[in-house]
């Protein structure tokens, strides 16, 4: 784990490729998860990839 300014990236799982956050989210999907994504990590600390949920949907 890597931690940035604003934590941002505190207590996330870090990724080094799109392929290895798709696993790990396919992963979750099989044990139950719902509305979960892999994205790139936007902060340049960082460069990897990570698994998190997908905004609720706007009603």
């Amino acid at each position: 784990m890597i931690r940035t300014k604003g934590r941002a990236c505190t207590g996330k799982r870090r990724h080094d490729t799109r392929d290895e956050a798709e696993e790990h989210r396919d992963r979750l999907l099989a044990k139950g998860a719902v509305r979960i994504a892999a994205y790139a990590c936007r902060h340049r600390g960082c460069g990897g990839w990570h698994v998190g949920h997908l905004p609720k949907p706007r009603t």
